[in-house]
């Protein structure tokens, strides 16, 4: 039987040393790597922090222009204005009850007085909005007489007209009526000069009644108590007039 070669124990000692000092050759890729990593972080870690951004403790406000300061001037030294006196005052498209509503006033709103109408019993005003319209001035405050403002004659009405004179051809005040057609009505009432105005829509026409109905306290045929003076109690000749529109003559009537 034939002997198996064997090697010495001390060669394979050394055999074996050696293996391990020259060991599995790096990949250089991931040399590389590892090298540019180690730099970032290294460079990383040594930069110093940026200042913190300083902010004011009184922070500087844009500059703004002050609005400019209206001052009362001649050109606005005549303006006037009144306030709404009740709840829900209309303000209409002309002076009359049976014109149009184009805008409900709650009370308390500013309007700008432009004048009045014929008779002083409707105000042409200005609201805030821009609007312009006509208020009863019964329904508004004011601290002047509606005699003294500017005449404005309305657009788009037809007007039914009267005067009233004592028998002594002297105004009467203060007297009321009714120009009525069905279950259509206008009241107007007679002024210093004895004159009454009323306005109407142009789309009525046809016969109407012109009647008699009140007195007003401030009228001259009463006393300070708005009793009749001397105790009697006159009344316009006639009481009733009947007119048709448009209406082509004011008309007359005698207080008697």
């Amino acid at each position: 039987m034939k002997k198996l070669f064997s090697i010495p124990a001390f060669l394979l000692l050394t055999l074996f040393f050696m293996i391990g000092c020259v060991g599995v050759a790096a990949d250089p890729n991931q040399q590389l790597a590892t090298i540019v990593a180690t730099t970032l972080t290294a460079v990383a870690a040594n930069v110093s922090p940026a200042p913190p951004i300083q902010e004011s403790a009184t922070p500087e406000l844009a500059t703004m222009t002050p609005a400019p300061v209206v001052t009362l001037t001649s050109m606005t030294a005549g303006v006037r204005y009144v306030y709404t006196q009740a709840e829900s005052v209309n303000l209409r498209v002309n002076p009359g009850r049976l014109f149009k509503v184009s805008r409900v006033l709650p009370k308390g709103t500013k309007l700008q007085v432009l004048g009045a109408a014929p008779g002083g019993k409707w105000l042409n005003v200005l609201n805030e909005e821009g609007i312009i319209g006509w208020v009863g001035v019964d329904f508004v405050s004011s601290g002047f007489d509606a005699a003294s403002l500017p005449l404005v004659t309305p657009k788009d009405a037809q007007i039914v007209t009267g005067k009233v004179l004592d028998v002594n051809g002297s105004p009467v005040a203060g007297i009321g009526f009714a120009i009525t057609q069905d279950t259509q009505r206008e009241d107007a009432v007679s002024d210093a000069a004895g004159v009454f105005y009323a306005y109407l829509p142009p789309k009525f026409s046809g016969a109407w009644n012109v009647e008699f109905v009140s007195v007003d306290c401030k009228s001259s045929t009463m006393d300070a108590n708005c009793q009749c003076v001397g105790g009697v109690c006159g009344r316009p000749d006639p009481q009733i007039a009947v007119i048709t529109l448009p209406l082509s003559a004011p008309l007359s009537f005698v207080w008697r």
